[in-house]
């Protein structure tokens, strides 16, 4: 989830409103920092949607959704609630529209054969690259334990997946997905049928592992790691769009 908070040089409730913000969500278990975004002229607040300062937005959406401004301008907000008129949005406004956005983020499954490597690394790419839009997860078929040498050509792409584990399917059959992306055909072949609206999506990337098997040195091993990581993450900038137009 992606928070920011646009404001202008001067403002006098920017401090308030980052401050009031950033411990609600917290309190919600929200994991990305809030961004503050300075809005210095008038091409600014046009390009950022900006409302007035202090603006609020969720996922790219402001937090009063049915409020317009056109021309976008430099000036105070004016946030009304049942306490009246303040230039702070209230706490229950702040909490409802990170439940909004909640509720539209796409949940989106990673699956593989073992969870080991391929979906680990899809995993991790949609959370670096695609958190503000998306819950990402992955699962297998069966569990065959987190792959070191995917950790390892994650790493140092920058991504950090050492804290992950390798989980079984039915761990996650209870989260109503909107996308499952099988990334190996035996994957494909084997998903079972999920409840609700979820779209399977297939997309098939090959084995660093059983392109490694033969090679004679972890170097030329790893050559084949990097090769799938780069690929999983062109697949993965492509999201959501991809799926949608599938």
């Amino acid at each position: 989830m992606r928070i920011r908070v646009l404001v202008f040089d001067g403002c006098p409730h920017a401090g308030d409103a980052v401050e009031r913000v950033r411990r609600i969500a917290e309190e919600q278990g929200v994991r990305t920092p809030v961004e503050v975004v300075q809005v210095p002229d008038d091409a600014s607040a046009r390009r950022e949607r900006f409302l007035g300062s202090p603006s609020v937005q969720i996922d790219g959406l402001d937090i009063e959704t049915e409020r317009r401004a056109d021309p976008y301008c430099l000036g105070c907000r004016v946030y009304r609630s049942e306490d009246g008129a303040t230039g702070v949005p209230s706490e229950g406004m702040i909490r409802a529209a990170i439940q909004r956005a909640r509720q539209t983020r796409l949940k989106v499954l990673f699956l593989c054969t073992g969870n080991s490597c391929r979906s680990q690394m899809a995993e991790g790419w949609a959370r670096h690259l695609k958190g503000d839009v998306m819950d990402a997860y992955s699962a297998g078929i069966e569990t065959h334990g987190l792959n070191p040498l995917a950790v390892k050509v994650m790493a140092e792409a920058g991504v950090d997946i050492s804290g992950h584990r390798s989980k079984n399917l039915r761990e996650v059959m209870n989260v109503e997905f909107d996308y499952v992306v099988t990334v190996c055909d035996h994957a494909h072949e084997s998903c079972p049928l999920f409840p609700g609206k979820a779209k399977i999506v297939h997309r098939s990337f090959d084995d660093p592992p059983r392109l490694a098997r033969d090679a004679k040195t972890e170097e030329e091993a790893l050559s084949h790691y990097r090769r799938v990581r780069d690929e999983i993450r062109r697949f993965v900038e492509s999201l959501p769009g991809a799926l949608k137009n599938d």
